[in-house]
C-alpha cells in the first residue's frame, strides 16, 4: 500500500470515528433522544412485587416473572416520560400504577396484591355490637347488646379465653344503659367512657380476670378530637385520621416516603360513611377502611389512580388490627381474616 493511501486510510478512519464517537459516548452516558426530539438523561423504575410467581408488565410488554429470590423488578434505560406499570397472577387481584421516571432518577413503588378469596376463621357468634383492640394486652374488646344494656366482653383470640369479671360489682359496673363512648388503652389497665360513667380497668392475665371501678374522669376531657378517630403505623412512624367522610395519613418520621407528597395528606375520601380506618398489617403504605358493605385495602400513594381492593363483603362490617392480623365483626360473628 502506497503512502498515499496509507494517508487516505488514516483520515477516512479518523472521520469514521468523529462520526460515531460522539453518539456512542452519548448513549453510555445515559443520554436518549427522546420521542419529542428533546435529549435527557435516563431514568429507571422499581416496583417490588410481594408476591412470587406474579407477572410484571411495562406499558402492556411483559417484563419478567418474579420469584422466591427476586420479588423486586427494576427496568432501566427509561427515557423521562409516564410510564403505565401492571402486576398480576392468577387468584389475585391484579395492580396498576401510571409512574412518572425523570432524568437520572429511578421511580419506585410497591405492588399489592390480596386474594380473590380470603378465607376467614370465625371465632364467635353472639349479640356483639362493636369491636376494639389493645396490642398492648393482645386483647379484643367486645361490646354485646342484650335488650337495653350494653356489656363489656374482653377476649384473648391467641388462647381463645376469656376474661371473666374479678368480683360481682365489676360485673355490674361493665354493663351500661348506654353504649361505649371511648377507650384509652394502657399497658395491664384501661378507661373505658359512657355517658353516665367512667372506669378504670385492670387486667390479671394469669386468673384470666378483670376487675373495674368507677373514676371522676369526664368523657370530655377524653375527646381531644370528637369528630375524628386515629391509628398507628406498626413502625409508630406515622398517624392515620379519619372522620366520617374522609382518611389523613401524617406522617410522623423524616424523610417522607415516596409515596408522599406532603406530611399530612388526605388518601382516600367516600360519599359512604367510614366506620373505621387503620394500616394495613406491616404496610405503611396501605389502609384497611370500612365503608358502604364491605372491608377493603386502598393504597395510600396517589401517583396516578389509588387501587382498592377487597378483604371482605358483608352487611354492615367493621374491623380491627391485633399484632397485625385483622379481625372482623359482622352480624354477631366475629373472624380473623387469614390474608
Amino acid at each position: 500500500m502506497t503512502l498515499k493511501n496509507r494517508r487516505k486510510l488514516f483520515w477516512l478512519s479518523t472521520l469514521v470515528f468523529l462520526i460515531i464517537a460522539p453518539p456512542i459516548v452519548f448513549y453510555t452516558t445515559g443520554w436518549r433522544l427522546t420521542s419529542d426530539l428533546t435529549i435527557k438523561r435516563i431514568g429507571g423504575l422499581f416496583i417490588a412485587v410481594p408476591e412470587a410467581g406474579a407477572e410484571v408488565y411495562l406499558n402492556g410488554k411483559f417484563v419478567k416473572n418474579t420469584n422466591f429470590l427476586q420479588s423486586g423488578v427494576f427496568i432501566q434505560d427509561l427515557t423521562p416520560g409516564t410510564y403505565s406499570v401492571a402486576v398480576s397472577k392468577d387468584g389475585f387481584w391484579p395492580w396498576t400504577k401510571k409512574l412518572i421516571v425523570t432524568e437520572s432518577a429511578v421511580a419506585e413503588a410497591k405492588a399489592f396484591m390480596l386474594p380473590q378469596n380470603i378465607n376467614g376463621k370465625m371465632l364467635l357468634n353472639g349479640p356483639f355490637e362493636s369491636l376494639l383492640a389493645s396490642n398492648d394486652n393482645s386483647l379484643l374488646l367486645l361490646e354485646e347488646k342484650k335488650g337495653d344494656a350494653y356489656t363489656l366482653t374482653f377476649y384473648l383470640p391467641a388462647e381463645n379465653e376469656f376474661l371473666s369479671p374479678a368480683t360481682s360489682v365489676s360485673k355490674k359496673l361493665l354493663t351500661s344503659e348506654s353504649p361505649l363512648k371511648i377507650v384509652s388503652w394502657k399497658k395491664g389497665s384501661a378507661e373505658v367512657f359512657f355517658d353516665n360513667k367512667t372506669l378504670s380497668l385492670t387486667f390479671d392475665f394469669s386468673k384470666r380476670s378483670v376487675s373495674a371501678k368507677k373514676i371522676s374522669a369526664k368523657l370530655d376531657d377524653a375527646l381531644a378530637e370528637p369528630d375524628s378517630a386515629s391509628a398507628l403505623d406498626y413502625r409508630q412512624k406515622a398517624e392515620m385520621r379519619y372522620d366520617n367522610k374522609n382518611v389523613w395519613v401524617n406522617w410522623l418520621a423524616t424523610p417522607l416516603p415516596y409515596f408522599l407528597s406532603s406530611s399530612d395528606e388526605l388518601v382516600f375520601e367516600t360519599k359512604s360513611q367510614i366506620r373505621g380506618a387503620s394500616f394495613f398489617p406491616k404496610r405503611s403504605d396501605l389502609a384497611v377502611i370500612a365503608f358502604a358493605n364491605g372491608i377493603f385495602a386502598s393504597e395510600i400513594d396517589g401517583r396516578g389512580s389509588r387501587n382498592i381492593q377487597p378483604i371482605y363483603k358483608g352487611k354492615n362490617p367493621q374491623f380491627t388490627v391485633l399484632n397485625n392480623k385483622i379481625y372482623i365483626l359482622d352480624q354477631g360473628v366475629l373472624a380473623l381474616m387469614e390474608l
